[in-house]
C-alpha cells in the first residue's frame, strides 16, 4: 500500500465523520428531540422559588352567558422572573354570582358581580368577575359546534378533513369552510347523522362518544363540555348559524413565556375576539402545538420545558392564528456578561438578544479566516495564496483592512460571476425549459443586472413586467419558466419574492396560515392574460398579453376570479391592459411588509448559513423570526438604502457579528440561532470545485465551455455538468425553493473527493502550483508554508510543520502532492469556517 494509500483510506473515513459531525453542528435546527432526552414524565419539577405576590390574567372577568366558562392564570412574582402557579392555584368564588368547580374555569350562576378568591404560593388575590345574563343560549353551529370538531381532530388531514374524507364522511380542512361542513352533516346520506327525537341515538354523538365502531376511537365522553354541546344542538334542531358568527382574531396569555429551568410549566389561555366585542376563552378548543419539541412540548395547554432553548406556540381557533415565542433559560449560574464592542447597529441588536438568552458571543476571528470567509461569501472562491500573505503581513489594523478588503471584493469581476449564478438559480435559468440560447441571453442579462447593481426593487419589476422575444428581451424568460405548468406563476412568485409558500392553498385555504383558497386564485389573475406563443426564429418564444380576455377560474364556483392582493390595498387591475402593473407596484413597494423582509433576511442567511426566519422562504406565523428587531432593522436599511443589495452585504460583512470565530465557548456552545458564534458551513458545489482549481492551479474542463471556465460560470445544471456539480448539490433550477440546492455530505461525497477525479486530477496535474511551489522553493517548510496559504489560506504551526517530511530531491513532489491532497480533503477546506 502506498503512501497515498494510507492516508486515503485514514481519511476517507475521518473526513467522512469530521464532515458529519460539522454538518450537524452548521445544519438548521431540527425539532426532534435526540437520543437519549428526557420525557417530560422524567423531569423532576425545579424547586420553588419565594413568592411575593399573585398577578391574575386577566386581571378583571366578564362574563356574557351561561356558557361563557373562563379561566385565568396565576402568575407568582419573584425577586427574577416570573413563575406559573396556575396547576397548584385554588380558587374560591366569594358570592353565588359565579361557581368553581375545581378545573380552573370560572362559571357564571346569576347575573351580577362578585369576587373570586385565589390562593398560590403562601399569597392571595381576588379576581372581580361580573356576569352580564347567566341564561344559558342556543348553540351555534359555527361558533359552538364547529370548533369541537378541529378540537378534538375530526377535520384534521389525516381524518374527516383529508382530500377525499374517511369512510365516506368528509369535512373540509381545520373548519376553513362551515358552509360546506354544515351540508355535510346535515344534509348528507338523507341527514341519517342526527336522531331529533331521541338526540342520545344520533350517530354524531354515538361514534365520537365509542358508544358504536368508529376508526377513530373515542374522541369524547359523555360527561365531557363537547358532548353536552353536540347534544344541546341536535335538541335544538341541528339549526344553522350565519359565518359573522365566527371568530375574528385569537388573544394568547401570557404575553411572554419564560421558564426559567427544565420541570417548569406555563399555562396558556386563549381568548377569542368576536365583531360584536365578546370575548370568550376558547382554550379548551384551541389547537395548541409547539415547534421544538426537544426544548419544550405541550400537552393540553400546558407548556413544560425539557431543555434549555428556543421556540414557538402555534395557536390555532377556527381560521385565526396566533404564535408565542418561548425561552427556557436553564441553569446559568457563573454567567456574566461582559461589554462587547458595537461596529453598527446589527451589533447591538444581537448581543441585546444574546444578553437576554444569557449567552457570551465568541471572539473575533482570525485575520487569516476573515479573509477565506468573506472572499468565499463574496466571489464564491478563496483568495489565492499571495493575496492571503499580503493580508497577514499588512501592518494596518484589523478593522481598516477589512473593510478594504470588502469594498474590494464588492463589485469585482468574480463578485459579479459568484451572484449572478446565485440569481440564476432563483430565477429558473434552465436549458431544459428555455432552450440553450434562451437560458445563455437569460443568463447574460442577470450578470448585466448584477454588474450594474440595479436596485432589487427595479431587478424584480423588470422581471414580472417583462413582454417581447426570449432573445431580444431576456428577462421574459423567468415567466416563460412559470407559465407553462398551472399555478406555479404565483406559488413561484411569492416564495422567490415575498417569502411565502403559497402552494398550500391550492385546494383549500392555509391550514397553518392566514391564507385562502380565494387569495391563491386572486393572485394568480394577475398572471391570467400573460401568455406566451412561437416567435419567429427557431426556438424562440413570445410572451404577451392577450388583451382580447384570459381569465381564471375557481375550482369551485367554476366562476372567474377577479385579481386582488392578498393584503393591503392595490389598484383595480380587473380590466386594465396589463393586470402585472398593478401587481408588481404593490408588491414591490417599500411599504410592503414581506418584500424588503424576504430580501434582507435572504441575504443575511447567505453569510450565515441561516435566516433570522428559517427556511427564507417559509415565513409564516408558527415560524417566528429568532431576532425580531435585528430583522426589523437590516429591513428599514434596506429599504432606506433604496434597495442596494450590495449596501446590505456590506453592513453584514462588517460588522462584528459576521466576523466572530466558529471557536464556541460554554456560554455559546448550544447556540444555533443566535449568532453567537459563526456557523461553519460546508461549500456548494461551484465555490468547491473553484476552490481546488484556485488552490491548485489546475481547472477542470467543463464539457461544451471554453478551457478555464470558473464553476459559477457554467449556466446550467443540466447534461454532463450535473455529474460532477449535481452531486454537491447546484440544483437543477427548477424550482423557486432554496432547498433545491443541498449541502449535505455522504459516504459519496467522500468517496467522490477521497478517489474521484476533483481532487485527484487538480493535485497530480504537471504544471499546477504544487509542482511550480516544489521547484522553486528549496526549504522544505516553505513549500509547506506556501501549500497552507493556498490551501487553508492561513500558516500552519510549527507543530504542523514538524509533522511533514517532504524528503529530498525528486521525492518532495510525491510527497507535497501527498499532503495538498490531504488539506484539500480537510474539513478545513470543505468548509467556510
Amino acid at each position: 500500500m502506498t503512501k497515498r494509500d494510507r492516508i486515503s483510506l485514514g481519511l476517507s473515513f475521518s473526513c467522512l465523520v469530521m464532515a458529519g459531525l460539522i454538518c450537524a453542528a452548521a445544519g438548521p435546527t431540527t425539532h426532534e428531540a435526540p437520543a437519549g432526552m428526557p420525557s417530560v414524565a422524567a423531569i423532576v419539577a425545579p424547586p420553588m422559588p419565594a413568592i411575593k405576590s399573585l398577578k391574575l390574567l386577566p386581571e378583571t372577568l366578564t362574563l356574557d352567558d351561561g356558557r361563557d366558562n373562563q379561566r385565568i392564570l396565576v402568575i407568582g412574582v419573584t425577586d427574577s422572573k416570573d413563575i406559573d402557579l396556575s396547576a397548584v392555584a385554588t380558587l374560591q368564588s366569594a358570592s353565588d354570582v359565579v361557581e368553581t368547580r375545581g378545573d380552573g374555569y370560572i362559571r357564571p350562576r346569576k347575573a351580577g358581580a362578585g369576587d373570586v378568591v385565589v390562593k398560590a404560593g403562601g399569597r392571595e388575590a381576588k379576581l372581580h368577575v361580573n356576569v352580564k345574563n347567566a341564561g344559558v343560549p342556543k348553540v351555534g353551529f359555527v361558533r359552538d359546534v364547529e370548533p369541537i370538531f378541529a378540537s378534538v381532530g375530526c377535520n384534521a388531514g389525516t381524518c374527516h378533513g383529508a382530500a377525499t374524507g374517511k369512510e365516506g364522511f368528509k369535512l373540509s380542512l381545520r373548519g376553513y369552510d362551515p358552509d360546506y361542513d354544515y351540508q355535510a352533516l346535515v344534509d348528507d346520506l338523507g341527514g341519517r347523522r342526527f336522531d331529533r327525537v331521541q338526540p342520545q341515538n344520533s350517530l354524531m354523538l354515538l361514534k365520537p362518544a365509542g358508544a358504536v365502531p368508529h376508526e377513530g376511537g373515542q374522541v369524547f365522553k359523555t360527561d365531557s363540555e363537547q358532548y353536552a354541546i353536540m347534544r344541546q344542538w341536535i335538541e335544538e334542531g341541528t339549526q344553522p348559524e350565519d359565518l359573522s358568527a365566527r371568530a375574528q382574531s385569537v388573544e394568547v396569555l401570557p404575553a411572554e413565556i419564560y421558564l426559567d429551568l427544565p420541570g417548569r410549566s406555563q399555562q396558556v389561555v386563549v381568548r377569542a375576539h368576536y365583531r360584536d366585542g365578546s370575548v370568550r376563552d376558547v382554550t379548551r378548543d384551541a389547537v395548541i402545538t409547539s415547534n421544538n419539541t426537544e426544548t419544550a412540548t405541550i400537552n393540553g395547554n400546558t407548556l413544560t420545558a425539557i431543555r434549555r432553548g428556543e421556540g414557538a406556540l402555534l395557536i390555532r381557533y377556527e381560521g385565526n392564528y396566533a404564535a408565542r415565542q418561548f425561552v427556557v433559560m436553564g441553569d446559568r449560574t457563573g454567567y456574566a456578561w461582559a461589554n462587547q464592542p458595537e461596529e453598527q447597529y446589527i451589533d447591538k441588536l444581537v448581543d441585546d438578544k444574546l444578553k437576554t438568552m444569557k449567552i457570551i458571543p465568541s471572539e473575533i476571528c482570525a485575520d487569516g479566516d476573515f479573509i477565506r470567509r468573506v472572499y468565499l461569501d463574496l466571489t464564491g472562491q478563496p483568495p489565492e495564496g499571495e493575496r492571503v500573505r499580503a493580508f497577514l503581513t499588512d501592518a494596518s489594523d484589523s478593522a481598516t483592512k477589512r473593510a478594504k478588503l470588502v469594498d474590494d471584493l464588492l463589485g469585482s469581476e468574480a463578485f459579479i460571476d459568484a451572484w449572478s449564478n446565485k440569481w440564476a438559480d432563483m430565477l429558473q435559468c434552465n436549458s431544459k425549459v428555455l432552450g440553450e440560447k434562451a437560458m445563455l441571453t437569460f443568463r447574460g442579462w442577470i450578470r448585466d443586472q448584477v454588474s450594474k447593481n440595479v436596485p432589487y426593487d427595479q431587478f424584480v419589476r423588470d422581471v414580472l413586467l417583462a413582454k417581447g422575444s426570449s432573445f431580444g428581451n431576456p428577462q421574459v424568460n423567468y415567466l416563460r419558466a412559470t407559465l407553462g405548468e398551472p399555478g406555479k406563476t404565483q406559488e413561484d412568485v411569492t416564495q422567490t419574492f415575498l417569502g411565502v409558500r403559497f402552494n398550500c392553498n391550492k385546494c383549500h385555504d392555509h391550514p397553518f396560515e392566514r391564507w385562502t383558497q380565494n387569495q391563491y386564485y386572486q393572485f394568480g389573475a394577475f398572471f391570467a392574460r400573460t401568455a406566451t406563443k412561437k416567435g419567429r426564429l427557431p426556438e424562440e418564444t413570445i410572451v404577451y398579453q392577450n388583451y382580447n380576455g384570459g381569465e381564471i377560474n375557481h375550482p369551485k364556483t367554476e366562476m372567474p376570479v377577479a385579481p386582488k392582493v392578498p393584503f393591503g390595498d392595490s389598484a383595480d387591475a380587473k380590466n386594465a391592459p396589463d393586470r402585472r402593473e398593478a401587481l408588481v407596484a404593490w408588491l414591490t413597494s417599500a411599504q410592503n411588509p414581506l418584500f424588503a423582509k424576504s430580501m434582507a433576511n435572504r441575504v443575511w442567511s447567505y453569510f450565515f448559513g441561516i435566516g433570522i426566519i428559517d427556511p427564507v422562504d417559509d415565513i409564516r406565523a408558527s415560524n417566528p423570526a429568532s431576532n425580531p428587531e435585528l430583522l426589523d432593522a437590516i429591513t428599514k436599511d434596506f429599504v432606506d438604502h433604496k434597495f442596494d443589495v450590495r449596501g446590505l452585504m456590506r453592513t453584514i460583512c462588517l460588522s462584528r457579528t459576521y466576523q466572530r470565530s466558529v471557536a464556541s465557548n460554554k456560554w455559546n456552545e448550544d447556540d444555533k440561532i443566535n449568532f453567537s458564534h459563526n456557523r461553519p458551513r460546508r461549500l456548494s458545489a461551484e465555490q468547491l470545485m473553484d476552490a481546488v482549481a484556485l488552490s491548485t492551479g489546475f481547472r477542470s474542463q467543463f464539457k461544451g465551455l471554453p478551457q478555464g471556465t470558473r464553476a459559477v460560470e457554467v449556466p446550467d445544471g443540466e447534461g454532463e455538468v450535473a455529474d460532477t456539480l449535481g452531486l454537491f448539490g447546484k440544483p437543477k433550477r427548477q424550482s423557486a425553493c432554496e432547498c433545491e440546492r443541498s449541502f449535505g455530505f455522504t459516504l459519496s461525497h467522500a468517496v467522490n473527493l477521497v478517489n474521484g477525479d476533483t481532487i485527484g486530477n487538480a493535485v497530480s496535474a504537471p504544471n499546477n502550483k504544487i509542482a511550480a511551489i516544489v521547484a522553486r522553493e528549496k526549504d522544505n517548510k516553505k513549500v509547506i508554508e506556501n501549500l497552507y496559504l493556498e490551501i487553508l489560506c492561513r500558516m500552519p504551526s510549527d507543530a504542523e510543520v514538524a509533522s511533514f517530511d517532504l524528503g529530498e530531491g525528486a521525492a518532495r513532489l510525491p510527497a507535497a502532492q501527498d499532503l495538498a491532497w490531504a488539506l484539500l480533503n480537510s474539513p478545513a477546506f470543505l468548509y467556510n469556517r
